[in-house]
């Protein structure tokens, strides 16, 4: 049963019977499909500190965003670099897919790296509240070996990254 549905996110509450044959309620965040991608500009990384007003702070991340309903989930990812932080792409790979919170969600994400072959000015949503920063590669594992970066996505993307490139 349909107890919420907004802008980005349904709930559903009903019964299931698992496999096992236990019946027990599932409370599900209906969630569309999202892509997050890391920008590799030369020797750089293109990361965001973006202000999430679910959990009330700053978070640094990989940009990202919700795949549209008739959206290629490689047009999603020029359009959201475009959009968080002005980069034209000449070059993308896929490194992961799932799903991000199986346990209550059907979210299912998509991570690509990018090769950034220019950067203009982004054109973030209004919802949106994001700064760019454009660090070194090393530094970027440093910070999130250090914590600094907590958000999973992009801990996982650094770490799938380096390790593509023989790094880590």
């Amino acid at each position: 049963m349909i107890i919420y549905k907004g802008s980005r996110i349904t709930l559903d509450v009903s019964n299931a019977i698992l496999p096992n044959g236990h019946e027990m309620k599932v409370e599900k965040v209906i969630f569309p499909r999202a892509v997050a991608v890391l920008p590799i500009y030369g020797n750089n990384v293109i990361l965001i500190k973006q202000y999430r007003p679910a959990i009330g702070k700053y978070i640094i991340e990989i940009p990202a965003g919700v795949v549209g309903d008739d959206e290629r989930v490689e047009d999603a990812l020029v359009r959201e670099l475009r959009e968080e932080v002005g980069a034209e792409i000449n070059y993308y790979e896929k490194l992961f897919e799932g799903f991000t919170s199986p346990g209550y969600s059907t979210e299912y994400l998509f991570i690509y790296y990018a090769n950034v072959k220019g950067l203009g000015e982004p054109k973030p949503e209004p919802h949106e509240v994001i700064n760019k920063l454009i660090i070194g590669i090393g530094e970027a594992y440093d910070m999130l070996r250090k914590g600094e970066i907590n958000d999973v996505k992009t801990a996982l993307v650094l770490t799938l990254y380096l390790n593509l490139k023989g790094r880590v």
